[in-house]
């Protein structure tokens, strides 16, 4: 078992809250047309594609950017938003590159960056951080911003550790006091809480074959460094690592030996493990902070808590955020670096977070409210602190593609076509192909 440190809230804003020995997310129903500012005669016109909206709502999105018009960067810049789900972005960003339309700002889940990088939609930002000066970099978040051969491509602006909800009434309705703390805890509390008959489930799962192949991160990752081990190791694929093949035995028991999650576990994506929970159907969901806004936003009169994910071996999980990025062939990049600077810089990025109730991702925010707001919210700042939060997939070279083959396989072990060895042993094969492909 690894000895826990605990760290100011500084040491854990910019590390990303762990040593991230391997260097967001989030989903909803939003609008999907253009949303512009009143268009004002001299302005630069800058467009920004995003998920965020949807997530926190319009009316909080706006009074956002009204704080940036009411900036001296603001005065001379219009936004006009592209929002949509964020299961919706990823295509939607690579449909556009090939149609030589890339909006200015895009909105980034860091494991895009390096399979965006090389397909050249993305503008590097190590110019523009090194003008910015040492002082202001050093205050940002330092997990997302990996780079890849020699450049950095993204900003951060929230950061958002996975962790554990609970619905209270579930619980203890079920004769228990608090949510599990061990894997152990799992399997004897989630059978109990699993009445298929009543339609309600410990557990839903987001495992669809279908982009952006997030579940694997999402559930498997964590259960890997709780086994003490990394999903890479030396630059290369490390999955089917006896901590691997435990990770996926596990998950595969919990589906379908103990049958404690709800139906579609290979056929949902994280939209729908969400509206699960928020629909009271779940009990428990593995999940990121981002979606603490609109699990309210689903079900206003749920109770539910926030508790660090149950631990196996040792404590681990996976650190995601919203950040931000500029395109390669972007008309106003200068303006778009203004706006993005304002996001990521102690006013913005205070704004955001507030908004979206994430942690921020630049130690000079000043959200001395949040937790007043909402004390829920201390428990991803202790986690962070507890360490072993990994971010790995900063630094993944085309990971929608890994993300994909390691999905695929997991329906193979699901599906009994193939052990968890053999699909584990098949995806290690084909993730280092790719990785020597790009290296």
């Amino acid at each position: 078992m690894d000895k826990h440190r605990k760290l100011s809230r500084r040491q854990f804003l910019l590390t990303g809250g762990a040593a991230l020995a391997g260097g967001a997310l989030a989903c909803g129903a939003g609008p999907r047309s253009a949303v512009a500012a009143p268009a004002v005669a001299g302005k630069v016109k800058l467009q920004w594609i995003e998920w965020i909206t949807p997530e926190i709502s319009e009316q909080k999105m706006q009074e956002v950017l009204n704080a940036f018009y009411a900036s001296e960067a603001g005065k001379h810049i219009e936004i006009e938003r592209l929002p949509m789900p964020y299961a919706q972005v990823h295509d939607k960003i690579v449909a556009l590159h090939l149609a030589g339309q890339v909006p200015d700002i895009l909105n980034m889940n860091a494991p895009w960056s390096v399979e965006f990088a090389e397909q050249g939609i993305l503008e590097p930002l190590t110019p523009y951080l090194e003008k910015a000066g040492k002082d202001w970099v050093a205050n940002l978040v330092k997990g997302p911003m990996q780079p890849w051969k020699g450049n950095i491509y993204l900003v951060p602006l929230t950061s958002i550790p996975f962790l554990l909800y609970y619905n209270e009434k579930k619980l203890a309705d079920a004769g228990f006091s608090g949510p599990p703390k061990t894997w152990a805890d799992v399997e004897a509390m989630g059978p109990k809480l699993t009445i298929p008959a009543k339609n309600t489930y410990c557990y839903a799962s987001g495992m669809a074959a279908t982009s952006p192949y997030n579940g694997c991160s999402i559930e498997i990752f964590p259960l890997i460094y709780q086994g003490n081990d990394m999903v890479l190791k030396n630059g290369k694929a490390n999955l089917n690592s006896p901590a691997g093949i435990k990770a996926l035995k596990f998950w595969l028991k919990l589906v379908y030996d103990l049958k404690i999650y709800a139906p579609g576990v290979l056929t949902n994506i994280e939209k729908d493990k969400v509206e699960a929970f928020g629909a009271e159907q779940t009990a428990l969901m593995w999940s990121n902070v981002a979606h603490v806004t609109v699990v309210e936003q689903r079900n206003p009169k749920l109770k539910f808590g926030l508790a660090p994910l149950p631990s196996g071996d040792t404590f681990g999980t996976t650190l995601t955020g919203w950040n931000t990025s500029m395109a390669r062939n972007g008309k106003n990049k200068e303006a778009a670096w203004q706006f993005v600077s304002w996001l990521a810089g102690p006013d913005g990025n205070a704004r955001m977070t507030l908004a979206a109730k994430h942690l921020p991702a630049n130690t000079k925010a000043d959200v001395s409210t949040l937790f007043a707001r909402d004390p829920r919210l201390k428990v991803p700042v202790e986690v962070l602190a507890k360490g072993r939060v990994f971010l790995e997939t900063a630094a993944m070279p085309k990971v929608t593609d890994l993300f994909r083959i390691l999905v695929e396989q997991i329906h193979e072990a699901a599906t009994k076509r193939k052990s968890p060895e053999q699909a584990l042993e098949f995806a290690t094969a084909e993730w280092n192909k790719i990785i020597a492909q790009v290296g």
